[in-house]
């Protein structure tokens, strides 16, 4: 079972394993951390890396910032700079605060470059739960 959702006309990962979600939509805890390894391969050379997130509350979309904004320290294989074609796995750690509404929500997930093009890109459909 493939764990994300491709984005449109971005390039996808090679896999996604997110801890504790075998099926989707994914349950977000809350008062835990989402983590999971994105496996993916650069589509061109990239100096440095930067994870943008962004939810669809379905009529809304909210950018959450994550506390690590470096990517490439996150990374658990591979090192920036990356060469194109390199594989790399990135290690996502987030937040799921206990302030947080249980709703049904998309987190989308990009690594973009210096030049603010993305590497990597997925969605995840979730729901926030107790």
């Amino acid at each position: 079972m493939q764990a994300y959702v491709p984005c449109d006309g971005k390039p996808a990962p090679t896999n996604v394993k997110i801890l504790g979600c075998d099926n989707l939509p994914c349950n977000l805890v809350r008062g835990t951390n989402v983590e999971a390894n994105v496996d993916f391969k650069a589509v061109a050379n990239t100096k440095t890396l930067k994870p943008v997130v962004d939810v669809d509350l379905g009529n809304s979309h909210l950018q959450y910032p994550l506390p690590e904004q470096n990517a490439c320290k996150n990374l658990v294989s591979g090192q920036c700079p990356l060469q194109n074609g390199q594989a790399a796995t990135y290690y996502l750690k987030m937040p799921v605060l206990k302030s947080y509404p249980k709703v049904a929500l998309t987190i989308q997930l990009s690594l973009v470059d210096e030049n603010n093009n993305s590497q990597v890109c997925f969605k995840i459909p979730a729901k926030v739960v107790d």
